[in-house]
């Protein structure tokens, strides 16, 4: 009679198979879900830098990096959260204290001049069905616009200074407008959204008016103990 196998070792040998069996979307997709979580109370941030001079940032205990070239933010680190956090660009930290929400997403705004802003970025409403989509308004002293170009329907209105709104879109492909109070920045080209893909858009302020600026939202994977 043959030794039986047990039944941890026939499990994880099953799993073995499913998951080279499976396409790497999905492969993937396991990987997310039961990859290690981060620790209660930590906080998920991201640096916004309008100098847009290209300096390193360094968020926390990170090296610092520069932000990729095409894109507006970092990806959102993960770091403790409800305490004072340590942020530098080009070596140097910004005005004001940091604190991050814990168990929250945040979005840091480093002006040219003045104190740190940070926002909160709302997770309510998320439907992995549909892309999310989420607008900021980062210029000073007027209310943001947000709409499909060439006179299509409005997309957020509205939007206070260093405020941020988001919703739930059917995956299109489009192109998109914003104005600042009536300075009109120049459309942005939606990249291809799929269901479940998060994509910000920033209006800044630019040396001619107002700028509208767009990236897939990205967040570090925890690589610590797990939780």
């Amino acid at each position: 009679m043959s030794a039986s196998i047990p039944t941890g070792r026939r499990i994880a040998a099953c799993l073995a198979v499913t998951a080279c069996a499976l396409s790497p979307a999905l492969a993937q997709e396991l990987t997310r879900l039961y990859a290690p979580k981060p620790p209660l109370g930590s906080a998920y941030v991201r640096v916004v830098d309008l100098a847009r001079g290209g300096a390193p940032v360094a968020i926390g205990t990170a090296a610092a990096a520069p932000i990729p070239q095409g894109d507006t933010a970092t990806i959102y680190r993960i770091v403790k959260g409800g305490a004072p956090l340590a942020v530098t660009i080009g070596g140097r930290p910004p005005a004001g204290d940091i604190v991050p929400a814990a168990d929250a997403f945040s979005t840091i705004v480093v002006p040219a001049s003045g104190p740190a802003v940070v926002i909160a970025d709302p997770t309510e409403g998320r439907n992995d069905l549909k892309a999310q989509l989420r607008f900021y308004n980062l210029v000073p002293g007027c209310a943001g616009l947000l709409a499909v170009a060439d006179g299509g329907p409005t997309v957020f209105e509205a939007v206070a200074t260093n405020d941020t709104r988001q919703r739930a879109i059917n995956p299109i492909e489009a192109r998109l407008s914003a104005k600042c109070g009536e300075a009109a920045a120049p459309p942005l080209t939606l990249p291809p959204l799929k269901a479940g893909d998060h994509y910000s858009l920033f209006l800044m302020p630019g040396a001619s008016g107002p700028v509208l600026t767009g990236q897939r939202d990205e967040t570090e994977p925890y690589r610590g103990p797990a939780n």
